[in-house]
């Protein structure tokens, strides 16, 4: 034990202050506490190595001897210190009660108490149409106790940003507290076709003139499938045509959004002089001004 390298054991540099020594002991006695790891015979001996190197370190007098001689003031665990038969629950009492203000969060007067475990975050994707409709996924994760595979459902109408509570799947707890809760962070990946706008989807949908101009009935697709339409006699390119309740499910509003179809008219490219003809005749006989008093 004399040979250790405290500063290394606590992972901080030799002019660390009396803050980060005390800050680096508090996250590595958390991470190796015997709670998280019960009968893990490597993290009880890691612990007790921790605790012997900030013994050392948060002591000025044991410090100093420690950093002249780059030994341990008293071969026996510095005046009394025993690492056989630790115990981690009486650590204030081994180092005159530093340990213990440390530690004031999961013990009170060197007693146990029970404390909530921690939430974990998984962060996943979802198709545009299984957000809308929900859907199961089987996850696999890991936490300090192990890995765990579980299947979740997805409720309808999540969206990015959305999480998804599974209740007592975080972290363990500690002296018997509750085990915290897992949440899914939800990001929805665009789709193809659609567009959310809150519960409502919107999807472009082209037509050609005659379409538009004397209506027609055309198959559009929703996200549960293609359904048919009218086009009403005089259709306007941008013109919106709404299919009521084929939108998202709310995730906590009573009904579903809607669909809206976005008509875009079509124009060929290539026409022939005949075409071009008859188009001629036709504004002959149909005049009209678009953009008539717009500005």
């Amino acid at each position: 034990m004399a040979n250790k390298d405290y500063y290394d054991i606590l992972g901080v540099k030799k002019n660390a202050s009396d803050e980060e020594i005390k800050k680096a002991y508090r996250n590595l006695a958390k991470k190796y506490h015997p709670d998280l790891h019960p009968g893990n015979k490597t993290y009880e001996a890691k612990i007790k190595e921790v605790n012997e190197a900030y013994g050392v370190l948060s002591d000025p007098k044991k410090k100093s001897d420690y950093d002249l001689t780059g030994q341990a003031p008293f071969e026996q665990g510095f005046g009394g210190f025993r690492t056989e038969g630790f115990d981690f629950r009486n650590a204030g009492q081994n180092y005159g009660g530093g340990i213990e203000d440390l530690f004031g969060d999961i013990f009170g007067g060197g007693r146990r108490r029970a404390r909530r475990g921690e939430d974990v975050i998984y962060e996943m994707e979802v198709d545009f149409l299984d957000a809308a409709k929900g859907t199961e996924v089987k996850l696999d994760f890991g936490k300090r106790t192990g890995h765990e595979s579980l299947t979740v459902k997805i409720p309808p109408g999540v969206d990015t940003g959305s999480k998804v509570r599974v209740a007592g799947k975080g972290e363990a707890g500690f002296g018997g507290g509750p085990a915290g809760d897992l949440y899914i962070a939800i990001t929805v990946r665009p789709h193809q076709h659609f567009r959310r706008i809150e519960n409502d989807i919107y999807v472009d949908v082209p037509v050609t003139v005659k379409e538009a101009v004397l209506g027609a009935e055309v198959s559009v697709p929703t996200i549960e499938g293609f359904t048919t339409i009218k086009i009403p006699l005089g259709t306007q390119g941008g013109q919106k045509l709404r299919i009521k309740g084929k939108g998202v499910f709310g995730t906590r509003a009573r009904f579903r959004g809607d669909q809206y179809v976005v008509i875009n008219i079509a124009v060929p490219k290539k026409i022939d002089a005949v075409s071009k003809g008859l188009i001629e005749r036709f504004s002959e006989i149909n005049p009209y001004e678009p953009r008539k008093n717009l500005w």
